[in-house]
């Protein structure tokens, strides 16, 4: 449930097969909400680095002019939108990757990173209630790079083109210390849908199970081999883009879960004024994540609000 700052909310109760969207809440997972409690309480600063890089956005954000056409949205939410004069909105968004900082070299495969920074942009546009389009390319090339791993990068970003339906147009190529892809996405949706729309009283949503990509990084650093089931969600995240026309109809508010669950419940509560209530023990829980906590001692909850670059996507519903 979304509540007001200034108002308690009663329990509601909304299992699934009883609410208006049987086809989110059967085949995806449904977090119902119910009124605030120690075992609903969700850390939303989870990390210095996370505080550290929104605080940076902030100040350089503050450097800038702000002029935004009439009905443009800028900096703060998973993309930036124009208004198109033919109806909808244009969707703008990128996203980096850096080796030895967002994958491994030498262990993880190198299609598999086309596949992850392609994923990344198409999801932001998903939760914004769009489509992909047209993708522009930035990469950054070591003297040492092989051109059998430039390859594979871009055979992975050609099968998420593929997948999601966006045409890669252009781009540009630089030398650079080490590896950089950063990937600049246009995507159309018919309602821009923003992190700031959730109202008191909304449902909150999750569109599938989250963690298992974190704990899959970890386990592939563990020396697990490429074809265990959290290692595969780790190099291969599906951007939730089948959802988007139902989002950008039905949604108040939605943000994609790069960050962790933790991270954006706080993320879009800031952005929309209210407190999210949740019932941590309804989150979803794959046997394969909760096997691989129980056999390291640990709590499958960690990586399901902490665990990130999974792209499923938190939103608001109408009751």
């Amino acid at each position: 449930m979304v509540e007001s700052r200034k108002q308690h909310w009663g329990a509601e109760n909304w299992p699934c097969g009883s609410c208006r969207y049987p086809e989110v809440c059967s085949s995806q997972g449904f977090v119902t909400s119910y009124p605030h409690s120690p075992s609903a309480a969700v850390d939303s600063n989870q990390g210095i680095g996370v505080r550290g890089e929104f605080e940076l956005i902030a100040r350089l954000a503050s450097r800038l002019p702000t002029p935004l056409r009439p009905g443009g949205v800028g900096i703060g939410d998973d993309c930036a939108a124009l208004p198109m004069p033919q109806g909808g909105v244009q969707l703008l968004t990128c996203d980096i990757a850096m080796a030895g900082r967002h994958f491994m070299p030498g262990l993880t495969p190198m299609a598999a990173v086309g596949w992850r920074v392609a994923s990344a942009s198409a999801s932001d546009v998903a939760a914004c209630g769009g489509l992909p389009e047209t993708a522009l390319i930035s990469l950054g090339v070591p003297r040492d790079a092989a051109d059998a791993d430039l390859e594979a990068l871009y055979d992975g970003i050609a099968e998420a083109a593929r997948h999601y339906g966006f045409d890669v147009m252009g781009g540009n190529v630089t030398g650079a210390e080490t590896l950089l892809i950063d990937l600049f996405m246009l995507g159309h949706s018919e309602r821009f849908v923003p992190r700031s729309g959730a109202r008191h009283g909304e449902l909150i949503a999750v569109s599938g199970p989250t963690g298992q990509e974190e704990a899959g990084r970890e386990a592939l650093a563990a020396g697990e081999a490429l074809t265990h089931p959290l290692v595969q969600r780790h190099l291969r995240p599906l951007a939730r883009t089948d959802l988007a026309p139902r989002i950008a109809v039905d949604a108040g508010a939605c943000i994609d879960i790069s960050d962790g669950l933790g991270s954006e419940l706080g993320h879009l509560a800031r952005a929309s004024g209210v407190r999210l209530n949740v019932e941590s023990t309804l989150l979803p829980v794959t046997p394969a994540l909760q096997a691989w906590a129980d056999a390291h001692g640990k709590s499958a909850q960690d990586w399901v609000l902490g665990g990130g670059e999974g792209y499923q996507l938190l939103f608001t519903l109408p009751p």
